[in-house]
């Protein structure tokens, strides 16, 4: 295995986290408080590994959620660290929103480490990627590249409709659109679950994304599907999951 599909193989990763992940924004209706979890996902491109793990801490005034991403088996042989990503969320009129983002990259060389504060009152986002000061208007609704995922989860829950979403992610907006299919099933290392697919498809390029949502584990994310050309190319299913207020505990 060459360095060069162990780059392409994080690269495809990261794409999984920042974008395969990115679900619609979603029309304002009540929403259900979001549990504490934790979740672990067996990842796989080719015959490389890794693993992705999901953390998400209620608080009083809020919500601390942080990511990360290892590489596994062979993948680990030559490359070693982790993708650390957190984000600080808060309820403000019943909508989630995030205040900040840290990531650090270890797996990089040099180790790349990224900070955005999102001011709402100011309609600002301030912070530093790669080196460079970021000063840009913040976007209403918008949100980070992890923040997305607790927005999306907390919108199915309420059963609110999604639509589109403005991401800020290295060092700018940018806007998805997503197709929303219920009634749809994933099988995984920690069971088969009914699920809602949101889909995503880049505009004139052969690469799509696809997330499965499971309402039975309060649409904990269950499975992650990347494609080029239409085929197959990289698998993140879930292997464990803990959810505080159902008291689901499963082990690998």
């Amino acid at each position: 295995m060459t360095h060069i599909e162990i780059k392409s193989f994080f690269t495809r990763l990261v794409l999984i986290v920042a974008i395969g992940l990115s679900p619609p924004a979603v029309i304002a209706t009540e929403r259900q408080a979001m549990p504490s979890f934790r979740s672990t996902y067996e990842v796989r491109y080719g015959l490389l590994r890794g693993t992705m793990t999901f953390h998400l801490d209620r608080r009083d005034s809020g919500y601390v959620y942080e990511t990360s991403l290892r590489p596994a088996g062979v993948a680990a042989w030559f490359k070693r660290g982790a993708i650390i990503e957190n984000t600080t969320l808060e309820t403000v009129d019943g909508a989630i929103v995030p205040l900040d983002y840290y990531g650090t990259d270890t797996i990089a060389n040099p180790v790349r480490k990224t900070y955005y504060r999102f001011d709402h009152q100011g309609d600002r986002v301030f912070g530093e990627y790669k080196s460079q000061t970021i000063d840009l208007p913040m976007r209403a609704g918008g949100h980070n590249r992890i923040s997305v995922h607790i927005a999306v989860m907390s919108a199915l829950q309420s059963n609110a409709n999604l639509s589109g979403l403005s991401v800020f992610d290295r060092g700018r907006w940018k806007d998805y659109r997503f197709t929303v299919d219920r009634g749809r099933t994933a099988s995984t290392r920690a069971g088969t679950f009914d699920t809602v697919e949101v889909r995503y498809a880049s505009d004139g390029r052969d690469r799509s994304w696809s997330m499965h949502f499971a309402p039975d584990v309060r649409y904990l994310p269950v499975m992650l599907d990347y494609y080029e050309d239409g085929k197959l190319k990289s698998r993140a299913q879930l292997s464990a999951y803990w959810i505080d207020d159902e008291d689901i505990d499963t082990s690998e």
